[in-house]
């Protein structure tokens, strides 16, 4: 199975999960999983209770995640350069934003969503 359709099915399940109205904003954050053979990254998905554009902590609020609150990335999909993984996971992402479905209509009812990595600069990649 590809990962792209890993991620898909992963994240479809996720969002079917109760996500309460305190959600006000997703965030996608990247890491590295300790030893893991064939795997260099991981991406987890969590809920935060604030969103704002000026201040880059607003994911640190973290009121909402799913179980299991992430993935591991196989090698072949991410590379071993963190910002070939980030630019992935962003068109990969982004592709999904496109698909009609229950799981994107709820990623897409919030004020936000940011990628990138735990403990680093966070992008915006979506907001209404």
């Amino acid at each position: 199975m590809s990962f792209v359709h890993t991620f898909r099915c992963w994240l479809n399940e996720s969002l079917a999960q109760d996500v309460p109205d305190s959600v006000k904003a997703f965030s996608f954050n990247l890491f590295e999983p300790a030893m893991v053979d064939g795997v260099k990254f991981g991406v987890e998905v969590v809920g935060t209770g604030e969103f704002d554009e000026d201040d880059p902590d607003w994911a640190c609020d973290e009121v909402w995640e799913p179980v299991p609150r992430g993935i591991c990335i196989p090698v072949d999909f991410s590379s071993e350069e963190w910002e070939t993984c980030t630019q992935k996971l962003k068109i990969l992402l982004l592709g999904q934003l496109e698909v009609d479905s229950p799981a994107m209509g709820i990623l897409k009812s919030r004020n936000g969503i940011g990628l990138g990595f735990i403990d680093g600069d966070l992008e915006i990649i979506w907001k209404p």
